[in-house]
């Protein structure tokens, strides 16, 4: 497989994760995801373009851009905005249930990626979500590596 690169913008407006979920999935169906990894990666995709409304362009109108790399082993998506962004967090409070009161979308981003990584530079934010074509077989127990 050959590597691809898509972009794309939207306007930071209520009902825009599902324009973005769209597209990632057409993305991903291009790059020969298959359907449970894509469905997956789309769930975390709503979360960042969600944030991206919810934390970054409260008070002010913006975009949403939107980058997947279709990549041999891998498709990453790329959510960035200039918006506020998200208030920091405390060390240790990233949410870790589904049920606790904020950070749901982290703890959703997390449990449905294979890395999660958030970038601040040059008056963006960006959340880079990487989904592995295959999960690396698990270690036998008592096997070393």
């Amino acid at each position: 497989m050959t590597r691809r690169r898509e972009l794309i913008l939207f306007k930071a407006v209520p009902g825009v994760a599902l324009e973005a979920v769209r597209w990632v999935e057409a993305g991903c169906a291009r790059a020969g995801l298959d359907a449970q990894r894509a469905i997956e990666l789309s769930a975390a995709v709503i979360e960042a373009v969600n944030n991206s409304l919810e934390h970054g362009y409260t008070l002010t109108p913006g975009e949403v851009c939107l980058v997947l790399d279709a990549e041999p082993d891998r498709v990453v998506v790329t959510v960035t905005d200039r918006g506020s962004g998200l208030p920091p967090l405390p060390a240790g409070k990233i949410a870790t249930a589904p049920l606790a009161e904020r950070g749901r979308g982290s703890w959703i981003m997390r449990r449905s990626c294979d890395d999660v990584r958030h970038v601040l530079a040059d008056g963006q934010q960006s959340v880079v979500l990487v989904k592995l074509r295959q999960t690396a077989p698990q270690q036998l127990l008592g096997e070393t590596a």
